[in-house]
């Protein structure tokens, strides 16, 4: 089965490294360096959801990929969502759940961290492992130093940079959040409106088979968030924050990567663009059912060890 193509504009990728580093600048302004300090508060749970975020998830989506055949675009497209950490509203989502948010924004620190490093080393790895993205990769000519260092430019100096900020002057960061929070989403928002409008006849023509995979993707992420959580017996408000963290990933992350790396390539264009959809309404009905999940009155049954 063939994708197709999609309207792929070169003089954009700029426009979106920009629009990505924005966000991430706007997410790091509401993060403290004390978060970071939190980690050593809650080790179980931070590992845990580390864990299942960067091993188990680009693990499992690596071997999805080995058994089903799909075009080789949309398994490479599965493995680089799931090689992605998770994103900054899966804090938002925690909050609604009343998960721990603390937790969850601890998390989404230690993993905007980490994957300037583990991203491009997992998404290599585990898309060297099926022969179909393997030769893909190699067909693109992706080099892993210039994926690390995009990472770099995109993720590990906004982020750096907010956290300075908002160490040194808090006073500006507050306002630049709010700022930044509102337009650089809408900036996103607008990018790949227009990516979908123009490419509209790819997207409906492959719309159940990609929705469907999304879908099951998507649910398999959040299964291993919370069988995470529960394997490291955490108090009810943090596996809450372990299967949101995982679930949702830094789809937005995944779209910059795909249109300035991998020349928008098709299928991981379709992938990311329905995961970026669809992981908001899966995340507001997984913090809907959470709602009203609530720590056993006896404390026998469930004990915390974070």
């Amino acid at each position: 089965m063939e994708v197709g193509q999609v309207y792929y504009d070169a003089n954009s990728q700029w426009l979106l490294s920009l629009v990505l580093a924005s966000m991430i600048l706007g997410v790091a302004l509401d993060i403290q360096w004390r978060d970071f300090k939190a980690v050593l508060k809650m080790p179980k749970a931070i590992v845990a959801g580390l864990l299942a975020q960067f091993i188990a998830l680009p693990a499992t989506t690596a071997m999805i990929t080995l058994v089903l055949d799909l075009p080789a675009g949309i398994e490479l497209g599965m493995i680089l969502v799931a090689s992605c950490p998770g994103g900054a509203i899966s804090n938002f989502v925690t909050h609604l759940s009343k998960g721990n948010t603390a937790l969850s924004i601890s998390m989404t620190a230690a993993a905007s961290a980490l994957a300037t490093f583990m991203l491009p080393v997992n998404f290599v790895f585990w898309s060297s492992i099926n022969p179909n993205t393997s030769a893909l990769m190699t067909a693109i000519d992706v080099s892993a130093t210039a994926l690390f260092i995009n990472l770099v430019l995109i993720l590990a100096l906004p982020l750096l940079l907010g956290l300075t900020m908002k160490q040194l002057a808090p006073k500006f960061a507050k306002p630049l959040h709010k700022l930044l929070k509102v337009t650089s989403l809408l900036a996103l928002f607008a990018f790949v409106f227009v990516a979908i409008y123009r490419n509209q006849d790819a997207f409906m023509s492959h719309f159940g088979l990609i929705f469907t995979l999304v879908l099951i993707h998507n649910a398999i992420a959040f299964l291993l968030g919370f069988s995470a959580g529960k394997y490291a017996k955490l108090k009810v408000r943090d596996i809450k924050a372990t299967t949101i963290e995982v679930g949702m990933q830094n789809s937005s992350l995944a779209i910059a990567i795909v249109f300035t790396q991998f020349n928008a390539e098709p299928g991981m264009a379709l992938i990311c663009a329905f995961w970026g959809t669809w992981h908001i309404a899966s995340g507001l009905v997984v913090a809907l059912l959470f709602n009203g999940w609530k720590e056993p009155t006896n404390p026998t049954i469930c004990k915390s060890y974070s």
